[in-house]
């Protein structure tokens, strides 16, 4: 529990109020309380309602506990972005060194270790679980431990001031969600052919509007998980001079043009940049130094752009394909399906749909992956041979990947490229494990694994990095834990942010790097997952080994039956009933 003193201070510590981004309006203090007042840009797709933390400097008659908390709040305050208020609550010397930027804390606080307070030093320590931390680059970074960081205070004429604490920020979770934007950055492919995603963190900026901060973000490239993995097409050392609206349009003014062959990349960066921020409604128009982007006319995207650039960001109707009956299906729009391969009996499993109309298999002795065109009669042919295979993952370069397991702890990871050759692709944090599974991410750039330490299984997302005889798996971190010896039935990435994961207990997941996993609807007749954009589906089988493909329902939340037989039936089938369906890349 907080202490008295501690709730005191967190009263007169700050003010907080209601404002809109890009000083869309003014908070005036009247008789101890803080109101918004509107102004001429509300309801400007440029700014949104955020919550105005303002700081109070010390006073001298506070307590060790009270300081802390206090400094607290300072640091929380998005109207103080240098933090000089925070600065007065550290002794001259340590407020040298303090830096708020090098890294933020984030903490859900337990309470504080009563102040060992002496007449002229005092110790106070504050615990609770450290849930993430956000590097320099904005990066989220999910945590769970014990939080348990002291303060080393001393008393001076002034009262008592902080002489050590943690480096950077530390903010409370609610903190976070007040003083910062999510925010997601799209950059290009190393092919300059898609979009890949980069959700970073970026602190609102109350002299700004939340465009130009986001902007201003995407010109100064990738985080580092990315930096080697993608491209962008502005210019090294442009500069954003403003973002502004016009007649219904986005206008954004740059220092630089991009170069003639980069417009059409350009556009789409800063469209799929820019679309949830304007809800994918308005039109953009670039400039360069507030002069129209040509000499004789201007650069108009339109709101969708990303989409016409990469078909991977807004899907639509895409179909999935299934196994039943010993052939592969596609489901139609009734719900019906149509053979389109044969030849998938029981010696096949585990289908994987390509970009370009293939279908890959794996061989149920684990042997070998099999490739065939999606056409009634295509033939088969052998593309990877190995002794234990993990199942097939296309990606968007129509580059078939898989994993090859010569022992319980080693693995090899297989790229077989459209050039007919296959490449050992360089992955030094899986030579020595098990991994059971391998996904990519329709972006191409992200990659899901499943690696088994002993009893456990955990999943972990990571970057791909290079081309052909140069692509390298790198970064790679774990979003689902092995704790309490769980084990992985089956991953499916829902976009290029998230990752559904489908335990050894049935129980359904969505995880990503960026955030601490979700549990979602359980069902213990899943035995595999797909997904594609808001489309969930999963092959069930039930207690007596019929077989149906079954659709998350969001609205209903509950999974339904999908395929219909000839009478329109969508009960679950004997033996050969409907199993495995697969999106394509999914």
């Amino acid at each position: 529990m907080r202490s008295k003193t501690g709730r005191r201070v967190g009263a007169v510590g700050l003010a907080v109020a209601l404002a809109w981004g890009g000083a869309a309006c003014s908070v005036i203090p009247t008789g101890g309380k803080a109101i918004a007042v509107d102004n001429e840009r509300k309801g400007n797709p440029l700014g949104e309602p955020y919550v105005r933390v303002i700081a109070m400097p010390p006073s001298a008659g506070w307590s060790a506990e009270e300081v802390v908390t206090g400094f607290r709040a300072a640091m929380a305050s998005v109207d103080d972005p240098s933090r000089e208020v925070a600065r007065k609550y550290l002794t001259d010397d340590f407020a040298k060194k303090w830096n708020p930027r090098s890294k933020v804390t984030v903490y859900k606080q337990d309470e504080y270790v009563p102040a060992d307070e002496g007449e002229k030093e005092s110790r106070v320590t504050l615990k609770g679980t450290w849930t993430a931390t956000i590097d320099q680059d904005g990066r989220y970074w999910p945590m769970n431990t014990t939080l348990n960081e002291p303060f080393t205070l001393v008393k001076g004429p002034n009262g008592w001031r902080i002489s050590s604490a943690p480096d950077g920020l530390m903010l409370s979770e609610a903190d976070v969600d007040r003083a910062y934007l999510k925010v997601d950055l799209y950059f290009l492919d190393s092919a300059w052919k898609g979009l890949v995603v980069d959700q970073v963190r970026v602190p609102i900026d109350p002299s700004s509007n939340f465009a130009k901060t986001t902007v201003e973000r995407l010109l100064k490239g990738p985080s580092s998980l990315l930096r080697k993995a993608v491209n962008s097409a502005f210019r090294p050392g442009t500069e954003l001079i403003d973002v502004t609206t016009e007649d219904n349009r986005v206008v954004v003014n740059l220092t630089k043009p991009v170069d003639s062959d980069r417009v059409v990349p350009m556009s789409a960066q800063l469209a799929a940049t820019l679309s949830e921020l304007t809800n994918g409604g308005w039109g953009f128009e670039v400039r360069v130094k507030g002069e129209p982007y040509y000499s004789d006319t201007t650069l108009q995207i339109e709101a969708q752009a990303q989409s016409d650039f990469d078909p991977w960001m807004t899907p639509g109707e895409v179909h999935p394909y299934y196994l039943a009956g010993g052939a592969l299906w596609l489901l139609g729009r009734e719900n019906v399906g149509r053979q389109v391969q044969g030849g998938m009996d029981d010696t096949r499993t585990r289908p994987a749909i390509s970009y370009q109309g293939q279908v890959a298999v794996l061989s149920k002795d684990g042997a070998k992956i099999s490739v065939a065109p999606l056409a009634a009669g295509g033939q088969w042919r052998d593309w990877i041979t190995g002794g234990s295979l993990t199942p097939p993952s296309w990606d968007r370069y129509d580059t078939l990947w898989t994993v090859d397991r010569p022992s319980d702890h080693s693995s090899a990871v297989l790229r077989m490229g459209n050039d007919g050759k296959q490449y050992r692709v360089t992955a030094p944090d899986l030579d020595t494990v098990y991994v059971t599974s391998l996904k990519v991410a329709r972006d191409g750039v992200h990659i899901a694994v499943v690696v088994k330490d002993g009893m456990e299984e955990q999943v972990k997302i990571g970057t791909i990095v290079g081309r052909d005889g140069d692509t390298r798996i790198t970064d790679l971190q774990s979003v689902v834990s092995g704790d309490g010896g769980q084990t992985i039935k089956d991953i499916a990435w829902k976009d290029g942010r998230s990752l559904y994961v489908l335990t050894g207990k049935s129980e359904l997941l969505e995880a990503s790097a960026s955030d601490e996993p979700k549990s979602l609807a359980s069902n213990s007749r899943i035995e595999t997952i797909t997904a594609l954009d808001g489309s969930l589906l999963a092959g069930a089988k039930d207690d007596n080994g019929n077989r149906q493909v079954l659709s998350w329902n969001r609205n209903s939340a509950k999974w339904e039956p999908v395929v219909k037989d000839e009478r329109g039936s969508t009960a679950f089938a004997e033996k050969d009933g409907p199993s495995s369906p697969a999106y394509p890349l999914g």
